[in-house]
């Protein structure tokens, strides 16, 4: 499949004459309305103990895919807050044993010996790797099931297995390289993720390649590695005498002074890594840019002409918003102890409504701003070729799963409008 080249121009046609924009799918979605459904969800999650959750995420999630309509028909989420729960509990017993494993066997490893317990973290951390594979596969496997449009309803093929073993040799060969083959691994995952997806009667289909990744990731990889290394020289005096003092509380033998604080080299941390992070940020937004544009259901193809520096406002505004938001928010806390005085009982409320408002700032920045603004350039610049297959698809008939996403809510939620 060949695509368009990137284009600022609006005036472009398409290949077979639809200009920019209009490519059969519109995006139109109430902010106001979404950043009160927000706020009544933080309201209703916190005095539920975080509960109500599972039924805000579904809200929202109706919310966001009823604002995608496709050839004059609207998408729908069907998934209930209930399968959620159950989905969510299910998980939860199934995961206590082996938490309970690790915090005995944490126990009982001795605090100084180090490599005991350096294998052991890494042990746990494969098995969360494999927990963390699962989530995955059953959270797009309910999402897709859960996506409906014209009665149609999405899915995933059901190899599990083979899922995981895809995965984990990708991620090995990401290991071993310290990173470097993360845009060919993440264009090979893209592929095999979207192949075993299909709406309908039509199975999806991804041509993406790394080309044109390279130049945006390997300075942000090059950055973050000598971040790192940085990192490691700073930390490596206080390893040796954090081991040397608790090696100390048995033999008696005193561990010296501790290292003296260099900020220099904590500042180029800071500069490397902060740098670095901006970098890969433009690398998963050109990312996606590009799959995206290498996909295709059936015949159908989508090409999306849209330069990076088109969605660079998205970032930046949700990064002002947050800092501004906290800056306030942290200046009247201030302001209402000085005012009450620190032993006042209305201050002890101060955590909760801190903690209130933290919740809904994350909230309205992820999904208000966000997600609302990616899928209204998504609107604007997609463009579906061969639209004709739409008319042709047909429901599977392939059950559905009952519950929800199990693993995912119980490691931490991967979905969409949480």
């Amino acid at each position: 499949m060949t695509s368009l080249p990137l284009s600022d121009d609006s005036t472009i046609p398409s290949v077979d004459g639809t200009p920019p924009g209009d490519g059969g799918i519109q995006i139109d979605i109430n902010r106001g309305s979404l950043i009160g459904l927000l706020l009544l969800n933080t309201f209703l999650t916190v005095i539920t103990l975080g509960i109500y959750r599972f039924w805000a995420r579904t809200k929202v999630r109706q919310r966001l895919w009823s604002a995608v309509t496709l050839r004059d028909d609207r998408f729908a989420y069907t998934g209930t807050g209930k399968e959620l729960f159950i989905g969510f509990l299910v998980a939860l017993v199934a995961l206590l044993p082996f938490g309970l494993i690790v915090s005995v066997v944490n126990a009982m490893i001795p605090p100084t010996a180090f490599g005991q317990r350096f294998a052991f973290q890494m042990a746990v951390a494969l098995g969360a790797g494999l927990l963390g594979l699962m989530a995955m596969y059953f959270a797009r496997r309910y999402l897709l099931t859960r996506t409906r449009w014209r009665g149609i309803h999405g899915g995933q093929d059901r190899e599990l297995r083979r899922f995981m073993v895809k995965h984990l040799n990708g991620y090995l060969l990401v290991l071993v390289s310290f990173g470097l083959l993360q845009p060919k691994i993440d264009a090979r995952l893209y592929n095999y993720r979207t192949g075993i997806s299909w709406f309908g009667t039509e199975r999806f289909r991804a041509s993406a390649t790394s080309a044109g990744l390279w130049s945006v990731y390997l300075p942000s990889w090059l950055l973050f590695l000598v971040g790192y290394i940085a990192l490691i020289v700073g930390f490596l005096p206080f390893m040796t005498w954090s081991a040397a003092a608790q090696e100390a509380q048995v033999t008696g033998i005193h561990p010296g002074p501790m290292p003296t604080f260099e900020p220099t080299i904590w500042i180029v941390v800071a500069i490397l890594i902060t740098l670095g992070t901006a970098g890969f940020f433009l690398y998963a937004v050109r990312r996606s840019i590009a799959f995206l544009g290498a996909t295709q259901l059936g015949d159908m193809l989508f090409d999306l002409p849209l330069r990076t520096r088109q969605l660079l406002y998205i970032p930046l505004v949700g990064t002002v918003i947050y800092v501004v938001t906290l800056l306030l928010m942290v200046g009247a806390g201030a302001l209402l102890i000085w005012a009450m005085g620190p032993k006042s009982t209305v201050i002890f409320l101060l955590p909760l409504v801190l903690m209130v408002v933290f919740l809904s700032l994350n909230s309205l920045i992820s999904v208000a701003w966000t997600q609302v603004e990616v899928l209204r350039q998504i609107g604007r610049h997609l463009r579906l070729r061969n639209m004709a297959v739409l008319d042709d698809l047909l429901n599977r008939g392939q059950p559905a799963p009952t519950r929800g996403e199990g693993l995912a809510d119980a490691i931490g939620d991967i979905g969409i409008g949480a």
